[in-house]
């Protein structure tokens, strides 16, 4: 690519915001945006995740959130900034799946736990306790009950597994379980 054309590309890409008199990146541009650097985010993104319609709705968050406003793009290099977001986005995507399946293989496991070490009163306080957590909580709230009470692991324990910090394990244990203590409290079952 001659200097010229570097050029050329680069004032095409590159994205200036007076941010006194616009306040964003107009529809025009991200447009511009979108037809210069989409083939190269689309093809970042699926190297990184293996998956057409994953990497394609990777891209259009990208854009999606410069349309709305959620993104401010204050950058010389619009391209690098792109490509940074795609790849930000990404890894983003893995980690949320590591989590998914991490969590999959746990039900699994304790619904095996469940079956084999309960009598058939115990079985259904904790199916109905575990339906109960499955509904009504987050889910790294589950993984954390399911760690600590399931599996008795201590707090550090499931800091480090789930790579956070003691204190948010802590924090969403005391919130796991006044809300169920409330809700079985309110629905007087006892468990």
């Amino acid at each position: 690519m001659t200097r010229k054309e570097m050029t050329n590309e680069r004032a095409q890409s590159d994205v200036r915001i007076n941010s006194a008199e616009r306040g964003g990146i107009g529809r025009s541009q991200i447009e511009s945006l979108f037809k210069t650097h989409y083939t190269q985010m689309y093809h970042l993104a699926l190297t990184l995740l293996f998956d057409e319609a994953e990497s394609k709705d990777v891209v259009s968050d990208v854009f999606a959130s410069l349309i709305s406003g959620k993104t401010m793009m204050r950058t010389d290099n619009a391209k690098a900034f792109l490509l940074a977001s795609v790849h930000h986005r990404c890894l983003n995507v893995l980690q949320h799946k590591q989590v998914q399946e991490r969590f999959a293989r746990l039900l699994t496991e304790d619904a095996d736990t469940l079956i084999s070490d309960n009598t058939a009163e115990e079985q259904l306080q904790m199916e109905e306790l575990m339906r109960y957590v499955r509904d009504n909580q987050s889910p790294l709230e589950q993984q954390i009950f399911r760690l600590r009470y399931l599996k008795e692991m201590t707090c550090q324990e499931v800091a480090e597994a789930l790579n956070v910090s003691r204190q948010t394990v802590h924090t969403h244990l005391k919130q796991s379980v006044e809300k169920i203590r409330k809700y079985f409290n309110s629905n007087s079952k006892a468990i």
